[in-house]
């Protein structure tokens, strides 16, 4: 496995409620490396090694991404859209986007169009529902022959490398964390782990949270780290951050309530062995991430939030340095290598 999956990772749509091509991929790219594979009708994918181990890490990652979909084909041809997830209406206007259709037969086109400028951009209140969706075409039945309502629309970016260590791309948010988990399960396979080690490749976090709720009925496990984007504040692309982040400065930690203590100081442990910097966001309650639908099942899963250093979430030009995921990766990889298989995550163990 190398950057190449990556790369793959963020040519592949995967649009929330759109992930089963997508999954098909990695299930593809990690036939060799996986002991087992679990799936769901959901498109949720679980890859898993060391089946047998009553320790269970999951890696946890949602692969779905934001985007429009068409909600109506007016006579003039122009589609009027809808969003899927918190996608940005003004990060469409005057771009180009792709998209994805089906034909009745199965056979799948990505159609070309843009989005043009509209009045609305003018007043500040410009909503998705404003965007006009331009495929070419004059008449409503032009665009029905070759579109259909419920088809999805993305940005034609893809990605584009930076300098050395920069990496620009759509959806980003998240499959530079689900390459994470991926990479750190090839290494401690590799590195011939004792414990249970399973990649939930997630769905539907943008949009609903479905993923990582099924992902914990369908590994059952002893503690979960979810890897998602945080917002870069090394440039202020919005003006409510709270915290100070910076890309290459390493991961991000959560501090929350619903963090596991021992999990976050094995973590920290790691780091510290590594010499691995560590950078922090305060989310008290809710992270707006897959950690929310984990924390409180079973009657409560140990669990951490690893945030990636990110600009410009939600856009088509996201921004991360490939240093930052190299760093998450080697951290992961010695936090599971050092676990043992009873390791519990409780504080209580050996008080009385």
């Amino acid at each position: 496995m190398s950057r190449e999956l990556l790369f793959k990772m963020l040519e592949t749509p995967s649009v929330s409620g759109h992930e089963l091509d997508f999954q098909k991929m990695l299930m593809t790219e990690l036939k060799d490396i996986s002991d087992v594979t679990y799936t769901h009708h959901s498109y949720n994918v679980v890859h898993g090694i060391q089946p047998k181990s009553q320790m269970k890490v999951m890696l946890v990652a949602h692969i779905d991404e934001i985007g429009l979909v068409i909600e109506k084909i007016e006579s003039s041809g122009i589609c009027r859209l809808t969003n899927v997830g918190s996608a940005q209406p003004h990060m469409y206007l005057g771009q180009r986007v792709i998209v994805l259709h089906t034909e009745a037969d199965g056979t799948k086109k990505e159609v070309p169009g843009i989005i043009g400028p509209t009045y609305q951009m003018l007043s500040g209140e410009l909503k998705v529902t404003d965007l006009k969706l331009d495929l070419g075409t004059s008449t409503k039945e032009e665009t029905e022959a070759i579109v259909a309502i419920g088809d999805v629309v993305i940005h034609q970016m893809t990605y584009l490398r930076m300098g050395e260590h920069r990496l620009a791309g759509r959806a980003l948010d998240d499959k530079i964390g689900a390459y994470i988990a991926l990479e750190t399960l090839k290494k401690v396979k590799e590195n011939k782990t004792s414990v249970g080690v399973y990649v939930a490749t997630t769905v539907g976090e943008e949009t609903t949270g479905r993923g990582a709720k099924f992902a914990v009925e369908m590994v059952k496990p002893s503690c979960a780290i979810v890897l998602d984007v945080g917002s870069s504040t090394d440039v202020a692309y919005k003006n409510t951050f709270t915290h100070d982040t910076a890309l290459g400065n390493g991961p991000i930690l959560t501090i929350a309530s619903h963090a596991n203590p021992i999990l976050v100081k094995r973590l920290k442990e790691a780091a510290k062995r590594l010499n691995i910097p560590l950078q922090f966001a305060v989310e008290i309650s809710k992270t707006y991430t897959d950690m929310d639908q984990i924390y409180d099942k079973q009657g409560g899963i140990p669990t951490e939030l690893i945030s990636i250093p990110l600009r410009y979430m939600h856009s088509s030009v996201e921004v991360c340095d490939l240093r930052d995921v190299e760093m998450i990766i080697a951290l992961l990889v010695d936090t599971i290598m050092h676990l043992e298989d009873t390791e519990t995550f409780n504080a209580f163990d050996g008080v009385l």
